[in-house]
């Protein structure tokens, strides 16, 4: 039994000092992490390969408590005790060291999080792994200094121990600890602690995906007896690109029709649709237009079973999201379960010929038949001439015998095909074209997908920033042309494309023949990234376009703020997601 009143006031002190400043670096690096954790949609290996490749590991901290434990034991020596006896301030030289290193590594946490631009969103889930990881990390640090304390005691200096009191408890002594062989031992411990911060937070996850599994199928459950009781007609859209600007130009018509609701942004997961389930729809909805992301194959056939499709859209099958399905016939496959399930629904589904490879579409047509509507060239709906403008996109349509002219404020020959696959939908659905053309001159721009902005006294600026893919790229560049003024300047800003596979540097280098031609001055934001497409942009460059690199993009913004000119057009071509545009050093 311990004598508790045998302690000297001061036993402990310095443990509890440790502990708390050893969770408080905890709870700002584990912020930090979970801010990268989140984005990566809280898949465990692909943030173990973002930890991987950005070296997102422990430095600053650790390097300085190293120094610390190696001047403790240096206080050890016999040499040292006659100046330890004269300089009595030097047995507090190791402490001071840990305090730089914790306070050095909580600044830098902080920073990250700081000048990230997306922020950590504290949802019920964040919140619910970050408290299990703080409770892991206590643990941890209870096992620390618990194996710590059966590290030998060093000389005394100032304070003695009461030696009854030899638990865990008294492993530290405020004074003496700088020289103790327990402070180094705990030391070295938390600079391991430090290193598996991320895995604790992994740990975390999976202890509570079995809830979070249980969380989930409790609002699946509410949000699809919702669904049944209010039954709206569902249009479900799926494809590599293209889906979330189709959404919402079909939204814009259908709403001048009838009651509309559009999942938001780019909400394509189950969750992020059931919440829009359970929270925007109401009775008044006629239309409900959901986006469905494919993030592996049966990921749009289970969305299905939440919102049964009565008409379905496949607006392309390329190479977005390459890397996470190695090949474009594993694309086309996951692609068309949206047209299996609303098959089985009894309805039909409209398919771009543009696209989509002919290969694909004869392969997948036969393998899933229905009821297409075959949009694009040689479809049952298509373009027959289209012309983008300074005031936007026009287009001569052709449906059997009848022609029709559309013009709307938008940019971009993507957006051409964009525009008649929401336009062949709202006829699938039964709407004229005369109310389809009304509503189409009137159509809002889309956020950060080619959203032009002139202010005057300003240049026009081209913002295309949101996840950009090969042909919205290449259609982007043409915008330049077309939208600046006459003595302007072609500028482009852009980090390139992420998610492309093995398809990264041919379409890079590709893209990048394609600025030289459409450019003056390319600013590259983390050119490393890309050689490739510095290659096509150097073989193509005949001395007219100059080339510029950025480490980031606040840089590059800062320099084309500081040396535009009103006559420019300026194009921001993507803008990369802290999990690859941050250098982190922690």
């Amino acid at each position: 039994m311990i004598d508790f009143s045998a302690i000297n006031p001061l036993v402990g002190t310095a443990t509890a000092l440790m502990v708390l400043s050893a969770l408080w670096f905890a709870a700002s690096r584990g912020l930090a992490l979970m801010m990268f954790f989140q984005q990566e949609e809280y898949d465990d290996m692909r943030f173990v390969a973002w930890l991987k490749d950005k070296q997102a590991y422990d430095k600053t901290a650790s390097i300085w408590l190293i120094f610390a434990a190696i001047l403790s034991a240096v206080f050890q020596s016999d040499i040292s005790a006659a100046v330890r006896a004269e300089v009595s301030i030097l047995p507090l030289a190791p402490l001071a060291l840990f305090a730089v290193g914790i306070f050095a590594g909580i600044r830098r946490s902080r920073a990250t999080v700081k000048d990230n631009k997306k922020p950590l969103v504290r949802t019920d889930r964040v919140k619910r792994v970050f408290r299990l990881y703080m409770l892991l990390t206590l643990a941890a640090l209870a096992a620390a200094f618990w194996l710590a304390s059966f590290a030998p005691k060093g000389s005394s200096y100032s304070v003695s121990f009461e030696e009854n009191a030899a638990s865990w408890l008294d492993t530290f002594n405020f004074l003496s600890l700088s020289h103790d062989w327990r402070f180094a031992a705990a030391t070295i411990l938390l600079v391991g602690l430090f290193q598996l911060l991320p895995f604790l937070i992994i740990g975390a996850n999976k202890l509570l995906e079995p809830y979070e599994e249980r969380v989930k199928a409790g609002f699946r459950a509410e949000a699809v007896d919702k669904f049944k009781k209010l039954a709206p007609k569902v249009i479900a859209i799926t494809g590599s690109f293209g889906k979330t600007s189709t959404k919402h130009i079909l939204a814009h018509i259908l709403e001048a029709a009838a009651p509309t609701l559009a999942t938001p942004g780019s909400v394509n997961t189950e969750m992020g649709i059931t919440r829009v389930i359970r929270e925007q729809l109401s009775a008044d909805h006629q239309y409900f237009i959901v986006e469905m992301g494919a993030y592996g194959p049966g990921s749009i056939a289970r969305l299905c079973l939440l919102t049964p499709p009565d008409v379905a859209l496949i607006t392309a099958v390329g190479a977005a999201h390459y890397e996470r399905f190695k090949s474009i016939e594993t694309v086309a496959k996951a692609k068309f379960e949206i047209a299996e399930a609303v098959f089985k629904n009894g309805g039909n589904a409209v398919i771009s010929t543009d696209g989509i490879p002919m290969e694909h579409i004869s392969e997948r047509t036969a393998a899933v038949p229905g009821n297409y509507t075959l949009v694009g060239s040689g479809g049952d709906i298509s373009i027959k001439n289209y012309q983008i403008t300074a005031e936007g996109v026009i287009l001569d349509v052709v449906e059997g015998a009848e022609e029709h002219t559309i013009s709307t404020p938008l940019y971009g020959h993507h957006q051409a095909e964009n525009i008649l696959m929401a336009a062949a939908t709202a006829r699938a659905l039964g709407l004229p074209w005369s109310a389809i053309k009304g509503a189409l001159a009137s159509v809002p721009q889309i956020r950060f997908r080619l959203e032009v902005s002139r202010d005057s006294g300003a240049p026009t600026v081209i913002n295309d920033a949101y996840n950009s893919n090969p042909v919205g790229f290449a259609a982007a560049l043409e915008c330049l042309d077309v939208l600046v003024k006459p003595e302007g300047r072609r500028i482009l800003v852009t980090p390139g494309m992420v998610e492309l596979g093995a398809l990264h540097e041919a379409e890079h280098e590709r893209l990048g023949a394609l600025a030289a031609k459409h450019a003056d001055i390319v600013c590259v934001v983390t050119p490393d990234r890309i050689p490739s497409f510095l290659t096509g942009l150097e073989a193509n460059n005949d001395g007219t376009t100059t080339v510029m690199a950025f480490s980031c993009q606040e840089d590059a913004e800062k320099w084309v703020k500081a040396n535009w000119r009103p006559e420019d057009a300026i194009l921001f071509e993507n803008n990369l997601p802290d999990l690859y545009e941050a250098s982190v050093d922690f």
